[in-house]
C-alpha cells in the first residue's frame, strides 16, 4: 500500500488526545453517604474493573477511528502493476476538437466533458509531474512541456476545431513532442469519440513500455447529407461557353434521401439546381449545365439545406475564365503552315509570329509559351533571354531543324540541365507508346483501351544524356518522340521531329496535336477548384510580387480581419503557404495593395461526415488484444465514471473510501458501546 499525501500521516499524533484525557481522566466524583457501608465493599469493586474495561473500549475505538480518518486524508492506494519508481511523470493528453465533439451530452458537449476530464487527470497528479497538452491544431504552443498550473489554464482556451487528425499523425505528433522524458513515467491519455474515419487501430502502436488509456466519450451516430466534392469535364473556360460541373453529394444516414435541393451559384447568381435522389448509405453524382456569361474570376457556392451537421451543406470553390493565352513561334524560315493552323486559327490563342532575325524579347513575359520552329542555331542574347524566361516559369517548346549547328543547341540544353541533341536516325519508326497519364494527355482520349493507328516517322532526331520529367510519346523502339525537362520554374519540352514532311505524318497526326494544343492551353487549365482545410496548406498566385513591400494577405468575404500567409516569390508566380491559419470555411479574397487581386476557396474536411463510431467493446477488443508491454486500457462511462476510472489508473487501486467507513464504524461503535453500558448501569442501580 502507498500514499498520494504522505504528510498527512503527521496526523497520528492525534491519538495522543485521547490517550491523554483517558489517563488523566478528569470527571467529577459525588459523594453518596449511606448509613451502612460493609455492603458496598463487593460493589465497588466491581464496578471499577467493569469501568476500566469500557474505558479500554472506548480509548481503542476513539483511537482507532483517529487513525481511519487520517489515512483516509493521507489517500492511501494499491499500485498499479505497471508503475515505475521514477522521479515523477510526463503526462501527455490529447482531446479531439474536431467538429464531431460537438455532441451534445447531460452536461454540455462531448468536448467540454473531455475538457473536464483532462482537467480531472490533471488534478490528480503532483506539482513536480510536468504535462504535454495537445489537440487537433498542432500548434507549436502544444510541443511544450507544462506544469500542473499551466497545464490547467492552457485548456481554458481551448475550442472546436475544423482540423481531422488519423492516428498516425496523433502519435508520430506526440512522439515528438514528449521526446527528452528522461527519468519520467511517461503517461499518455487520448480523449474521443473515435470515429471511425479518423481513427484506424491498426495504426496505433506503443512500443515504449509506456502506459496508455483510452477515454471513451460516447456519440450518437447522426443521418447526415454532404456535398462531397465537384469538378468540371473541361480544364479550359471560355466567355459563352456551356460547361458541366459534376457535383458528388454522399448520404451518410441509414434512410434513403429522395428530392434533396441541390442549388449552384456563381458570383451571388443562381445558375442552377438540381433534386438529388441518394440511396441509404450511398453517393450520387449530378450534373450542372450552365453558360460562362462573364470573364475573370467566377466564384462558386453549392449547398443542400440538412440538419443537424451543416458544416458540409456548402462547398466553396472559386476559377477564372480567360479569353485567351499567348503563343509566340520563332523560326528561322517561312512561318510553319501546321503550327499556324493550330495556334494561330484557334480563337483560345494570341498567335505572334517572330522570325529569328528580329525578335522582340520584351514579349517573352507575355508569353504563355514559346515555340523555336526548325531554327538552325542560337545567338548568346536569345539563350539568356530564353534560359530567364524558363528561370521565371515559363514554357519552351522546340522542334528541331535537320541541319541544326549541334554546338549551339547543346550548349545552350547542357546549360539549363536538359537533355541534349545527338544524330539524326534516317529509320522509319512508327510511334509505339503514348503516356495517357501525361499532364498534356489525360482526359483527352475517351478509351485507353482502344488501338490507334499510330503516326509513323521517316527520320527522327534522337538524344543524348537523355533524362526525362514527363515522356509524353515514344517510338516503338522506346526512342523518346516527346519529352519534357524541368527548368528551374519552368520547363522545355523536346520534340524528336520537326513539323514538316520531310519527317513524315507525325507533325499531321491527331495524336501528335492532342498534346501541342494542350501544351498551349495549359497556363488556361484552372489549378484547384478549392483547398481543404488542415490538407491543403499553399497554393500559386500568377501575379508576382513587385518589391519587398508588397505582400499579399487573405480576407474572408463579408468578415472583419485579414491574414498575412507565409509567401514566396518564384518568378512569375508567389507561393502562398497557409499553414494553420485558416479555420473558416469561405472564399478568401486575396488582397493587394487594398485591392482583391485573386480568390482562394476553402472547405472543412469531408472525414468528419460519416458520424460512424468505434462501440465499445470494439474498443475493448482492440485494447485487449494489444501487446501486454504497450500497458493499453479503456476507460468508458458518464462522467462520474470516468472520474474515479482515471483516479484509479493514476494511483492505482483507491483505499480511502474504505477507510472513511472504518472510521465511522468505530464511531459508531463507541456511541452504542456508550448507550448500551449506560442502560445496563441504570437498569443495575433501579435493581
Amino acid at each position: 500500500m502507498q500514499f498520494t499525501q504522505p504528510l498527512f500521516l503527521i496526523g497520528y499524533a492525534a491519538i495522543l488526545i485521547p490517550i491523554l484525557i483517558h489517563l488523566f481522566n478528569f470527571r467529577r466524583y459525588k459523594t453518596y453517604y449511606f448509613s451502612n457501608v460493609k455492603m458496598l465493599q463487593d460493589v465497588a469493586q466491581k464496578t471499577k474493573r467493569e469501568s476500566r474495561v469500557k474505558h479500554l473500549i472506548v480509548l481503542c475505538l476513539r483511537c482507532l477511528a483517529i487513525i481511519a480518518l487520517v489515512t483516509a486524508f493521507a489517500r492511501p492506494y494499491f499500485p498499479n502493476q505497471n508503475s515505475d519508481k521514477k522521479s515523477g511523470n510526463l503526462v501527455s493528453i490529447y482531446i479531439d476538437n474536431s467538429f464531431s465533439m460537438e455532441g451534445n451530452t447531460p452536461e454540455g458537449t462531448l468536448f467540454y466533458d473531455g475538457i473536464e476530464n483532462a482537467r480531472q487527470i490533471i488534478n490528480n497528479f503532483d506539482y513536480a509531474d510536468q504535462f504535454v497538452l495537445f489537440n487537433n491544431d498542432f500548434s507549436a504552443k502544444q510541443r511544450l512541456k507544462l506544469s500542473k498550473e499551466e497545464a490547467l489554464q492552457e485548456l481554458d482556451g481551448w475550442a472546436i476545431s475544423p482540423s481531422t487528425r488519423p492516428w498516425k499523425d496523433i502519435l508520430a505528433f506526440e512522439k515528438n513532442a514528449c521526446t527528452d522524458a528522461g527519468n519520467r513515467n511517461l503517461i499518455h491519455y487520448y480523449i474521443s469519440d473515435f470515429q471511425k474515419n479518423n481513427f484506424n487501430f491498426e495504426q496505433y502502436s506503443h512500443n515504449d513500455g509506456s502506459a496508455s488509456y483510452l477515454i471513451h466519450k460516447p456519440a450518437k451516430e447522426i443521418n447526415n447529407v454532404a456535398i462531397d466534392s465537384c469538378w468540371f469535364l473541361t480544364p479550359v473556360f471560355r466567355k459563352g461557353q456551356q460547361v458541366t460541373l459534376t457535383v458528388r453529394v454522399r448520404n451518410y444516414g441509414d434512410g434513403d434521401v429522395v428530392k434533396l435541393p441541390l442549388k449552384l451559384h456563381v458570383n451571388g447568381e443562381q445558375k442552377a439546381m438540381a433534386a438529388v435522389d441518394i440511396a441509404a448509405g450511398g453517393s450520387a453524382e449530378y450534373q450542372l449545365n450552365y453558360t460562362l456569361n462573364s470573364a475573370g474570376l467566377q466564384c462558386g457556392i453549392l449547398s443542400i439545406e440538412d440538419a443537424p451537421i451543416t458544416f458540409d451543406n456548402e462547398l466553396f470553390f472559386t476559377y477564372r475564365v480567360t479569353d485567351n493565352t499567348n503563343i509566340t513561334v520563332i523560326t528561322e524560315k517561312e512561318q510553319n503552315k501546321y503550327l499556324t493552323a493550330l495556334y494561330g486559327k484557334d480563337s483560345i490563342f494570341n498567335f505572334t509570329p517572330m522570325s529569328v532575325d528580329r525578335i522582340d524579347y520584351s514579349a517573352f513575359s507575355g508569353s504563355s509559351v514559346i515555340v523555336l520552329s526548325e531554327v538552325k542555331a542560337l545567338t548568346s542574347g536569345l539563350i539568356d533571354e530564353l534560359t530567364k524566361y524558363m528561370n521565371n516559369g515559363g514554357t519552351v517548346l522546340v522542334f528541331p531543324e535537320a541541319e541544326m549547328d549541334g554546338g549551339s543547341w547543346n550548349n545552350f540544353l547542357s546549360a539549363v540541365g536538359a537533355s541534349t541533341y545527338g544524330g539524326l536516325s534516317k529509320q522509319e519508326m512508327k510511334v509505339g507508346n503514348i503516356n495517357l497519364e501525361s499532364t498534356y494527355f489525360k482526359g483527352s482520349l475517351d478509351n485507353s483501351n482502344e488501338r490507334f493507328d499510330m503516326p509513323t516517322a521517316t527520320q527522327y532526331f534522337t538524344f543524348s544524356n537523355f533524362h526525362s520529367d514527363e515522356l509524353v510519346m515514344s517510338f516503338e523502339n522506346q526512342a523518346p518522340l516527346l519529352f519534357v525537362n524541368k527548368v528551374g520554374k519552368g520547363r522545355i519540352i523536346l520534340s524528336a521531329v520537326a513539323a514538316n514532311d520531310e519527317f513524315g505524318n507525325t507533325h499531321k497526326h491527331a495524336l501528335f496535336f492532342i498534346p501541342l494544343h494542350n501544351i498551349g492551353i495549359r497556363s488556361l487549365m484552372q489549378q484547384k477548384l478549392y483547398n481543404t482545410i488542415g490538407k491543403d496548406h499553399s497554393q500559386n498566385i500568377a501575379k508576382a510580387i513587385e518589391g519587398s513591400e508588397n505582400v499579399f494577405s487573405l480576407k474572408l468575404r463579408n468578415a472583419e480581419g485579414e491574414i498575412i500567409p507565409e509567401q514566396r516569390n518564384l518568378g512569375n508566380e508567389t507561393v502562398l503557404f497557409f499553414n494553420d491559419q485558416i479555420s473558416k470555411a469561405g472564399i478568401y479574397n486575396v488582397m493587394h495593395d487594398g485591392a482583391a487581386q485573386d480568390a482562394i476557396a476553402f472547405n472543412f474536411d469531408r472525414r468528419e461526415s460519416e458520424l460512424v463510431y468505434h462501440t465499445p467493446a470494439e474498443l475493448q477488443n482492440d485494447v485487449s488484444g494489444r501487446p501486454k508491454a504497450e500497458h493499453a486500457q479503456l476507460i468508458t462511462g458518464d462522467s462520474q465514471d470516468i472520474s474515479s476510472q482515471i483516479t484509479q489508473t493514476i494511483h492505482g487501486k483507491p483505499l480511502w473510501f474504505y477507510f472513511i467507513i472504518a472510521a465511522l464504524v468505530f464511531l459508531l461503535a463507541e456511541i452504542a458501546i456508550l448507550r448500551l453500558w449506560r442502560k445496563r448501569e441504570t437498569t443495575g442501580n433501579e435493581a
